[in-house]
């Protein structure tokens, strides 16, 4: 599967320090497209990059809504799910 990424969604990926070696391999893998990023997935590693992503997914304490990091997050999940869909 394909999944368009900006490059701060790739960039915050990077820099999480719980990506695993075969995730990383994917997003340092992602091809230009335009102004998005092709992340190509497969099944299992579709599933393993949406439940890491959830962990970052944070709301703001005083407000309820998501965090800059959370929102950022959230999108890469919805993205995947939207590949997913898309197939």
């Amino acid at each position: 599967m394909e999944v368009r990424m900006s490059e701060e969604m790739l960039e915050a990926l990077k820099a999480t320090p719980e990506v695993p070696d075969n995730l990383l391999a994917c997003v340092e893998g992602a091809t230009a497209d335009g102004t998005d990023f092709v992340v190509t997935l497969d099944d299992d590693e579709q599933i393993a990059m949406s439940e890491m992503c959830e962990w970052y997914v944070r709301t703001d304490p005083e407000t309820g809504e998501l965090t800059s990091q959370g929102k950022l997050f959230d999108d890469i999940v919805q993205r995947i799910i939207d590949a997913d869909m898309a197939r």
